[in-house]
């Protein structure tokens, strides 16, 4: 992780090996929230994580990128010579994003929202729907459990062991 004072993280979040995480402006992962393997996280912009969030392995979240109408699209290049897109990225909570995503910035995953593997999340995602595709499109919507449900669950548990 660089720039790790710019990241504030939760009780019992849960980063896997060979992630790297460039916490930017700044970045909040909350708790009971898992980042799996091979993750980048970059840090043009903030980046918030909720809850209970999942992210599948090879995910890419960039909170900054070139712009295509650029002259240059280097990083040697400078500031004003070069069109950089930047864009704050909110997961919310109870989201799972699968396998090799890539978020591009300025999107809202929504509360409870799916993204299925290799998804280009590249609008909005809808709260509690399903998203597929390239880029993802829209194809069901998933049960939001009962507050009472999620909060009792998430209190009976030992969390310290299954760190």
């Amino acid at each position: 992780m660089i720039r790790a004072c710019n990241a504030e993280l939760d009780n019992y979040c849960r980063i896997l090996d060979n992630t790297f995480i460039d916490a930017g402006k700044s970045l909040k992962i909350g708790k009971h929230s898992m980042i799996t393997w091979f993750v980048l996280i970059e840090g043009g912009a903030n980046t918030k994580i909720g809850d209970r969030v999942f992210i599948g392995p090879g995910t890419k979240v960039l909170t900054s990128t070139y712009e295509i109408e650029g002259y240059f699209s280097a990083e040697f290049i400078p500031e004003g010579c070069r069109a950089t897109k930047y864009g704050d990225i909110t997961i919310e909570d109870d989201a799972y994003i699968g396998a090799e995503c890539v978020l591009m910035p300025g999107v809202t995953i929504g509360e409870g929202a799916v993204a299925g593997a290799n998804c280009l999340v590249n609008k909005d995602l809808e709260p509690w729907g399903i998203y597929v595709g390239s880029p993802c499109r829209k194809i069901g919507e998933r049960k939001k459990p009962p507050k009472e449900m999620r909060e009792k669950l998430f209190k009976e548990v030992d969390w310290s062991k299954h760190l």
